[in-house]
């Protein structure tokens, strides 16, 4: 059994918590599509055995909506979403999960090779302590990288200063009405 604790503070101010929920299911609420580029040049909707199903159905314990809530709501909050691939004897993609950001490090190698250091996430799959997979088997869907090219910073960190302010105002303000 693990305990579950969540440590981000800013995103418990009610107007960023409002705002990363509105705009992560607004995206979520989305169609996905599967398409293919044609020799034409042109890009049209397809069905494709291979990939259809898991995007219907990313994993065990979410809709497809929850999915991609979860999804923005990591990229929101933390600027970098981690998306693991769970690969079947085909080497066909069949879960899709999306990985904490705090058990993730993104490592490059000498020869610019990328890796990715992943730990313990049960529900993911991930039982064992640490392990590095190759870029070719995360997602990595990051915002502006202003201090490294392979690490996003979330637009809630561009903000932190009203976002703090805005929390101190709420707690005095709880604190003044109690009184």
């Amino acid at each position: 059994m693990c305990h579950l604790s969540v440590s981000i503070r800013r995103s418990t101010y009610s107007a960023v918590f409002r705002c990363i929920s509105l705009i992560a299911s607004d995206i979520a609420k989305m169609r996905v599509k599967l398409v293919r580029l044609t020799e034409a040049g042109v890009w049209e909707e397809t069905e494709n055995p291979a990939f259809s199903p898991v995007l219907r159905k990313p994993n065990r314990w979410q809709t497809h909506i929850q999915f991609f809530a979860n999804w923005v709501e990591s990229k929101l909050v933390f600027g970098n979403a981690y998306i693991r691939k769970e690969r079947d004897a085909r080497n066909v993609v069949t879960r899709l999960s999306v990985l904490d950001p705090q058990r993730v490090t993104v490592l490059v190698a000498p020869d610019s090779s990328v890796y990715y250091e992943l730990r313990t996430d049960h529900l993911a799959g991930l039982q064992t302590e640490s392990v590095t997979v190759p870029a070719s088997e995360i997602i990595h869907d990051r915002f502006n990288t202003f201090n490294h090219p392979l690490v996003g910073i979330s637009p809630i960190s561009a903000c932190s200063l009203a976002v703090a302010q805005g929390i101190s105002i709420q707690q005095s303000s709880a604190k003044f009405f109690m009184n």
